[in-house]
């Protein structure tokens, strides 16, 4: 087997959280990133991915709360939701429109029978 030297900044999260069926580990993506590669394995039942990002907390008393990510389209004038990525594939998303921070990734089904890991790359400067 080849060992090849990635220029990145490797990443993996478990979907789903121990005891949990949708929702993966959270990571938190690298201030420099500007790209990240998803390497989604196959998922039960075909499912696909959505990213969420923890809104920003001001302190440590507040209950955590994820949001669902969308990148506005100037074009169009619309946001358009981080959702649909497929599993069995490569995908990359600029980290602008990732939200960046702190991110997870919920299925659209329950994983819990088969859990995977996630592998990110992120291209970073």
């Amino acid at each position: 087997m080849t060992l090849y030297g990635w220029n990145i900044t490797p990443g993996q999260t478990r979907l789903p959280i121990p005891g949990g069926t949708v929702n993966s580990r959270p990571i938190s993506v690298p201030s420099a990133a500007l790209v990240m590669a998803i390497s989604v394995p196959a998922l039960v039942g075909s499912a696909t991915l959505k990213i969420q990002t923890l809104v920003i907390q001001l302190d440590d008393q507040q209950a955590e709360v994820w949001q669902d990510v969308s990148a506005f389209n100037l074009a169009s004038g619309t946001p358009i939701a981080l959702a649909g990525i497929p599993s069995n594939t490569t995908t990359t998303v600029p980290v602008t429109a990732s939200g960046g921070g702190v991110i997870r990734f919920v299925a659209s089904a329950d994983q819990s029978s088969a859990p995977v890991d996630l592998l990110i790359g992120f291209m970073c400067l």
